[in-house]
């Protein structure tokens, strides 16, 4: 059961930032919304991450999801201290 959770919360995730990702470099919107907005998807990535660092977690499938949300709030902060 948490192995097939695991999953979905990975499908689910990689999904939200595929489709962020996309619409900040395909939006017409202005610059300033842009990181206004992926400022925003990394406040979120960053709660998640931390709150999840409060809690004990055994499962391997989770531990490695949570590693991929670190990877990926770095990249994103990478971006975003790029850009602005």
């Amino acid at each position: 059961m948490e192995t097939l959770l695991s999953a979905i919360v990975g499908d689910l995730v990689s999904r939200a930032l595929s489709m962020v990702t996309q619409r900040y470099l395909q939006s017409q919107g202005a610059e300033e919304e842009k990181l206004q907005r992926l400022r925003a998807v990394l406040l979120r990535i960053h709660a998640t991450v931390e709150e999840a660092e409060g809690r004990h977690i055994t499962n391997q499938a989770m531990l490695q999801q949570l590693q991929m949300l670190r990877r990926g709030r770095l990249q994103g902060m990478e971006v975003w201290v790029c850009c602005r």
